[in-house]
């Protein structure tokens, strides 16, 4: 599911929100611009890149008593700093070595290995997941006469490719997603 553009300005107030203590956003359940922000910020919750107020907690309720109170999780973060790097080239690939017999090959479209060089390329990211994706980007082949490029990976290796896919069709679009998930399924939970 690509998100909307409100759900994007959400998340962006969601992690303005962070810095300040304890870095919950309120917003409240009445007519109008609310509803919009309420749908809004439960599909970020449903995409796991926010998370909810449990039920319960009077103190994060808000000024006025009811409604929902939401902050942006780390996944979130990676979304918002990925979308920024999107639209930006991808860097050049670095020579592939030859591969682990013992990984996992894998083979993959030249729009589907460019969303994992925008993930690289996103400045001081601090997600264990990148040092998976850099393994494998740097170990590509390109196969001669096509745009697809040869890989082998780690279980690990193969669910990091999968969340940075999945950030991709959040920011564009789903088809390098669900490509990768009928190809080498079982289904990857993208969120942690």
């Amino acid at each position: 599911m690509s998100l909307l553009p409100d759900q994007w300005s959400l998340l962006e107030e969601l992690a303005a929100a962070q810095p300040g203590a304890p870095g919950w956003l309120h917003g409240g359940h009445d007519e109008g611009d609310n509803r919009r922000r309420t749908s809004a910020v439960q599909a970020l919750a449903r995409e796991q890149l926010c998370e909810l107020a449990p039920a319960g907690h009077p103190e994060l309720a808000g000024p006025r008593g009811g409604g929902w109170a939401a902050r942006i999780t780390a996944d979130g973060v990676v979304a918002l700093q990925y979308r920024c790097r999107r639209d930006q080239p991808a860097p050049e690939p670095c020579p592939a070595e030859v591969a682990d017999p013992a990984l996992v090959p894998l083979e993959l479209l030249d729009s589907e290995i460019e969303p994992l060089r925008r993930f690289l390329a996103i400045p001081d990211l601090d997600d264990a997941r990148v040092a998976l994706v850099r393994d494998v980007v740097e170990r590509a082949r390109a196969v001669p006469g096509g745009r697809r490029w040869q890989l082998t990976a780690t279980p690990q290796q193969v669910e990091a490719i999968g969340f940075v896919l999945h950030l991709e069709s959040l920011t564009g679009t789903a088809r390098a997603w669900h490509r990768f998930l009928r190809e080498y399924g079982p289904p990857i939970h993208p969120a942690r």
